[in-house]
């Protein structure tokens, strides 16, 4: 008896069947480890955490004024490199989200600064006084 050859197009539709059923049962164990891990990463430091840091830091310190990176292979530069390039991005993300805009602070179009404000009245003052 011979049996029916799928197409192209059943054949990703059965290949994606199956993923979805596989990602389906995964996916409560997922959440669970991204919630775990998410909590914990997240979270702001403890001060029972700022010995290490300090210590850590000082390390960081060490090791680029003895120069030891010159020690490091070409895949350890790479993974710090890209570690030091994730911070700096998580940086103007957090900037981002703390000024609530993409692109600089919102500033209305009538803002006027003291600074300004202060400068004129002194003009003003003074052409008073010519007048």
């Amino acid at each position: 008896m011979a049996t029916h050859k799928l197409s192209f197009f059943e054949k990703i539709a059965n290949t994606a069947g199956a993923l979805y059923r596989h990602q389906a049962q995964q996916f409560p164990r997922r959440l669970a480890i991204l919630k775990a891990v998410g909590k914990h990463e997240l979270a702001p430091p403890r001060t029972a955490d700022l010995p290490a840091i300090k210590a850590d830091w000082a390390k960081v310190q060490k090791f680029i004024q003895s120069k030891q990176y010159s020690q490091l292979t070409v895949k350890e530069g790479l993974v710090y490199t890209a570690v030091a390039l994730e911070v700096v991005f998580w940086f103007f993300v957090g900037e981002m989200i703390g000024r609530r805009y993409v692109y600089g602070y919102l500033v209305p179009s009538d803002y006027v600064s003291k600074d300004t404000k202060a400068k004129v009245a002194e003009q003003k003052r003074l052409a008073a006084l010519e007048a």
